[in-house]
């Protein structure tokens, strides 16, 4: 059944789709799945929208990059949960999502001494590592060589 609608009612129904459209455009749907990243390891992201700012909730546990507008490059930096958040040039949030950062426990094996720990990345052959948690002499024996490392590979 149709009812004719007065001017008066027509323009009642447009205003209130128009307002519905932009509500629903302005707000980015959260995405439901936890975006999953490995420690050490990037992996590319892309977007639907162009992005212009991107925020990450704690960037001691991952980091965002933007590659090019419609292309991010997510980094793990250690095990934890934190969220993602993609503003467009106007502002608007067009992602926000939940980054889940994880070690490759394929690699890694942990060796407790009592109550202290080492852990090493066993592939091919087992190296010491980095891990939130390790003994405080063994983490700062392996970071104190990878900073040495990483200055080597990057001296002019």
């Amino acid at each position: 059944m149709q009812f004719p609608l007065m001017p008066r009612g027509r323009s009642l129904v447009l205003a209130t789709v128009a307002s519905i459209a932009l509500v629903a455009g302005a707000a980015a749907a959260p995405m439901s799945d936890p975006i999953d990243v490995t420690i050490d390891f990037a992996k590319v992201l892309r977007i639907d929208e162009e992005a212009h700012t991107v925020i990450v909730g704690n960037p001691g546990i991952a980091d965002a990059a933007i590659d090019d507008e419609k292309t991010l490059v997510l980094t793990g930096k250690t095990a934890g949960t934190t969220n993602l958040i993609v503003l467009d040039a106007a502002g608007a949030e067009i992602v926000n999502a939940i980054l889940r950062v994880s070690p490759d426990v394929r690699q890694l094996t942990t060796i407790f001494y009592g109550a202290s720990r080492q852990t090493f990345s066993c592939a091919p052959t087992c190296e010491r590592v980095i891990s939130v948690g390790d003994n405080a002499e063994s983490f700062d024996n392996a970071r104190t060589q990878i900073e040495t490392r990483l200055q080597f590979s990057t001296a002019q």
